[in-house]
């Protein structure tokens, strides 16, 4: 009799989590469903000083707030990859909140093994075209939720 006690026990508590989980991830949209995500441009990179194997960049990120609530960003995490290949890695901790529909540049400070670098040299070798594809990752993290928000831009650079 025991066995059935428990097997009763284990689905109750299994449909509770469930129904939390459900209850949780509705309430979200519940909350603002005209939410978009904001979107993070890059728009400058200069590199810095180098030492060993790694080089640093000042690199100028642009994060656009298109909602009509504030966007409080508590840290966030980035990577710059040219034509597949992760070239800049960089994390930044409490931006400044960025008002309702507006845009905010900031500057933060990323590094890159000098080894990728080359990867990435040697492949544009390999391709006669002029075309640089690139991909920026960016994950963003809000004080109040645990789970960040994940943003990617990507496209193509005419070199000269």
């Amino acid at each position: 009799m025991s066995c059935s006690v428990g097997a009763f026990d284990r689905s109750a508590i299994r449909l509770s989590v469930v129904t939390l989980l459900v209850t949780l991830l509705s309430s979200c949209a519940l909350f603002d469903p005209a939410y978009e995500k904001p979107a993070v441009h890059l728009v400058r990179l200069e590199p810095l000083s180098s030492s060993g194997f790694e080089q640093r960049f000042k690199v100028d990120l642009k994060i656009i707030n298109p909602n009509s609530t504030t966007l409080n960003v508590s840290g966030m995490s980035y990577t710059l990859k040219l034509n597949g290949e992760k070239v800049i890695t960089g994390v930044a901790g409490q931006i400044a909140e960025i008002s309702p529909y507006s845009e905010t540049i900031f500057q933060v400070e990323a590094s890159t093994n000098i080894l990728a670098g080359l990867r990435l040299i040697s492949s544009l070798f390999d391709k006669p075209g002029r075309e640089l594809r690139y991909e920026l990752e960016t994950k963003l993290r809000s004080g109040w939720w645990p789970v960040p928000v994940h943003v990617v831009e990507s496209g193509e650079i005419t070199l000269p």
